[in-house]
């Protein structure tokens, strides 16, 4: 037999049931020796071999939660408001819940939902309630703010985190490639004969995204834009979604001053602040969202599949169950995924040859 036969075989050609042979090849004293050696002998012959990576983490469950069934991988959120039992920015963190869920789903895990408010639950509170529901692994989401502190210890659950927060410590993280994302953007705009491009971005995003994002913007202007084109960019302390005049009146300043002929922004409100006082995208200047969503209708952009991040961080923390690995890694490791550009009203179309 060129595979490791399974319980079930085994099982069938010993006569016994595969829970007799399941206590048998990991030597338990409830059966009787002569039952135990004969069933060991019987899967020898078969060649039988034990997966070390379930081994690992079956006895992982047996000595710590013998009274589990099921291996459960949760998804702790903090957009959370405790008061008024509302789930914040759900629009987004539903994405990332939802990737998890269905992978989670797949592979034959219990899925637990886990929502916190920060200003409610302190960490200590949290560690108590992952405890009372069997939480093996956790996907954590992305907090509302970057220098929020939720200094809970991992030691018992295989974590990963999606984005970058000091916060959770030197543990694994999955995101999107924002350096090649910004890279690609730029490579397109200057294709379609773009030569001014700005870019507005801000601290909290940036923060969030390991600084990835301004990194792939100032190398490839350095790199690839003459010194007479480049276009300072402009880091605003407030994310867009929470833009008020401040920061609109800072926009039109710095529009005015740079004359970007192609704009590089997160969202969209940039985009219709602009158009509100009368420019026009694409004949004043093209647009281009880096966090496009469908819910923006025809605009350029760059879109991220949130779901697959979330099953992505599934796999990880899968990867760790089977190997017996908990808490902070000794070399933590980011993964980064690619998103694709979708074409828009915002920038001039791809001339055909």
């Amino acid at each position: 037999m060129s595979e490791s036969p399974t319980i079930e075989f085994i099982a069938r050609k010993a006569g016994v049931a595969k829970s007799t042979v399941s206590l048998a090849l990991r030597n338990s004293p409830k059966l009787l020796e002569e039952t135990r050696l004969r069933i060991q002998e019987i899967a020898r012959e078969l060649g039988y071999k034990p997966n070390p990576l379930v081994s690992a983490q079956m006895a992982h469950i047996r000595s710590h939660k013998s009274h589990k069934s099921v291996t459960t991988i949760g998804f702790l959120n903090t957009w959370y408001d405790e008061a008024s039992k509302e789930r914040l920015k759900w629009e987004i963190m539903c994405r990332f819940h939802d990737g998890v869920k269905e992978r989670a789903d797949a592979l034959g895990f219990h899925f637990e939902p886990l929502e916190f408010d920060t200003t409610v639950y302190g960490a200590k509170r949290i560690e108590q309630i992952l405890e009372a529901r069997n939480i093996d692994a956790l996907v954590l989401s992305p907090l509302k703010r970057s220098n929020t502190r939720l200094d809970i210890n991992w030691d018992p659950f295989a974590v990963v985190s999606i984005g970058y927060f000091a916060t959770f410590g030197n543990i694994h993280r999955v995101f999107y490639d924002n350096f090649n994302c910004m890279q690609t953007v730029m490579t397109i705009a200057r294709g379609r004969g773009y030569r001014r491009i700005g870019f507005i971005t801000n601290q909290e995003t940036e923060e969030r995204a390991g600084h990835l994002w301004s990194a792939g913007f100032l190398e490839f202007q350095s790199r690839v834009i003459p010194a007479e084109e480049q276009v300072s960019l402009l880091r605003l302390n407030t994310q867009e979604a929470e833009f008020s005049s401040e920061e609109y009146e800072q926009i039109d300043r710095w529009y005015r001053d740079h004359q970007p002929d192609l704009i590089v922004s997160y969202l969209d409100k940039t985009l219709h602040y602009l158009e509100s006082i009368g420019f026009r995208s694409p004949e004043d200047f093209g647009y281009i969202s880096l966090l496009w969503s469908k819910e923006m209708g025809n605009i350029s952009g760059y879109s991220q599949d949130l779901e697959k991040v979330g099953a992505i961080a599934v796999n990880i923390v899968v990867d760790r169950l089977l190997k017996n690995n908990r808490g902070v890694p000794d070399y933590p490791s980011s993964t980064l995924l690619t998103g694709e550009f979708k074409e828009g009203r915002t920038i001039r179309p791809l001339k055909e040859r």
